[in-house]
C-alpha cells in the first residue's frame, strides 16, 4: 500500500495532507515545527509514505529528518508548482491538499535536494557574499562623512592602510570623528571575518577536482570556484547548457505568436548567486582578456556595454558546464574570437 502526504511548511508550523494510491484523504491537520511532531505524522501510516515539501527558505531541517526516517522525500519547485495548480483560494490546507494529489498524480516539478556538504559550503559562500556588501556599504558611508567636508584623498584605497592613516589626520566635527571611526572599527572586524571564511574556503577546497577544474577558466578564482561547485551541486541534473544557463536566468525572456518571437531581457530567474558570480567573472576578464575585450567591443557597438557583459556571463555558464561535464580543464581555442567549451573544439577538431 502507497501512501502520499503534502506539507506546506512554514518557519514555525507545517500543515500536511494525506491520501492513498486512489486519492482517498486519509489525514489532515497542523503541526508545530519540532522533530516530534514529525514522528508523530510518519507514525499515523503503516509504512513510509511518499512525501513532497515546497521548497522554502527553511525546508533543510525537514527534509534531513524524513530522508533520515527512510522517507522518500520530493522537494516541489514553488514557482512551477504555482504554474500548474493555481487556485482563486489560497490557504495552507488547500496548497498541502494540492501537493499531495500533485505527488499521487506524479506531477510534481521537483527541485534539486543538496547534500549537507553542499548546504554547508553554500552557507559559507552566501556569507561572504553578505559581508562583502555590508563592508562597500561601510566604505560608502565612510566616504560621504568626508565628501561633506570636502576632503578628497589622493591615493588609490581611501580605507587603506595609508588611507585609514590619512583619515584619522583629519579635521572633523566630534560626531563625524566618532561616526567615521565607528565604520572603521567594524569594516577591521568585517574584513578579518572575511579572511577567516577565505581561509575555510581554501582548506574545503583543497583536493576537489570541481573546484580545480573551475580555476582553470579566466577570470574564476578559488572562491569563485567554490561558490559555483557549491551552488550548482550534481551537474548531470542538467542535460544540456542551454538547460544549465536557463536555470541560472542567463536565458532571454522569449513571447511567441504564430511565425513572431520576440525575446527581451533575460529572466533573472533561479539561482541569483551563480549568476552574481558569473558576471563577476565576466567583468574581471573582459579587462585582461583579449578574446574577451574584442567579444565585448563587437557586442558593445550594437546593443551596449551592459548587454555585451552579460552576454560574456552567458558564454562563460557554457563553459563553466561543458568544464564540470565532461571533468576536464578548460582548453582556449586561438582559432575563434570568443572562448569556447572543450566540446565545441572536439566537434569541430
Amino acid at each position: 500500500m502507497e501512501y502520499f502526504v503534502g506539507i506546506d511548511l512554514h518557519k514555525k508550523f507545517f500543515t500536511y495532507h494525506a491520501t492513498d494510491k486512489e486519492g482517498t484523504e486519509l489525514h489532515k491537520g497542523k503541526y508545530d515545527n519540532s522533530l516530534e511532531n514529525v514522528s508523530s505524522l510518519l507514525a499515523l501510516f503503516p509504512v513510509k509514505p511518499k512525501i513532497v515539501v515546497e521548497a522554502t527558505g527553511h525546508w533543510m531541517w525537514f527534509v534531513r529528518f524524513l530522508k533520515e526516517q527512510g522517507c522518500l522525500v520530493t522537494l516541489a519547485h514553488p514557482l512551477k508548482v504555482r504554474a500548474i495548480a493555481s487556485s482563486m483560494i489560497k490557504t495552507d490546507s488547500v496548497d498541502a491538499k494540492t501537493l499531495c494529489h500533485l505527488l499521487r498524480s506524479n506531477l510534481v516539478p521537483s527541485s534539486y535536494i543538496a547534500t549537507d556538504e553542499e548546504q554547508d559550503n553554500r552557507e559559507l559562500s552566501r556569507g561572504r557574499i553578505s559581508l562583502v556588501h555590508d563592508r562597500t556599504q561601510l566604505k560608502n558611508r565612510i566616504h560621504a562623512i568626508l565628501t561633506k567636508e570636502n576632503l578628497k584623498f589622493e591615493g588609490s584605497d581611501m580605507v587603506g592602510v595609508k588611507g585609514k592613516v590619512w583619515i584619522k589626520g583629519q579635521i572633523l566635527s566630534a560626531a563625524k570623528r566618532y561616526m567615521t571611526d565607528t565604520y572603521l572599527k567594524k569594516l577591521s572586524e568585517i574584513e578579518e571575518s572575511i579572511k577567516d571564511i577565505d581561509e575555510q574556503i581554501n582548506k574545503k577546497s583543497s583536493g576537489v577536482t570541481e573546484i580545480s577544474l573551475l580555476k582553470t577558466i579566466p577570470g574564476i578564482g578559488t572562491t569563485t570556484a567554490f561558490l559555483l561547485a557549491a551552488e550548482i551541486g550534481d551537474i548531470t541534473r542538467f542535460p544540456t547548457s542551454k538547460q544549465f544557463a536557463s536555470y541560472f536566468g542567463l536565458v532571454p525572456r522569449l513571447s511567441q505568436s504564430g511565425n513572431h518571437a520576440y525575446y527581451g531581457r533575460i529572466t533573472r530567474l533561479g539561482n541569483p548567486y551563480v549568476r552574481w558570480a558569473l558576471s563577476q567573472a565576466a567583468q574581471r576578464i573582459a579587462r585582461y582578456d583579449q578574446q574577451s575585450k574584442r567579444f565585448i567591443t563587437r557586442l558593445s557597438y550594437r546593443a551596449g556595454k551592459k548587454k555585451a557583459l552579460v552576454a560574456l556571463s552567458r558564454e562563460l555558464a557554457t563553459i563553466v558546464f561543458c568544464v564540470l561535464k565532461e571533468k576536464r580543464a578548460y582548453i582556449k581555442d586561438f582559432r575563434r574570437s570568443q572562448m569556447v567549451c572543450p566540446a565545441i573544439i572536439s566537434e569541430q577538431s
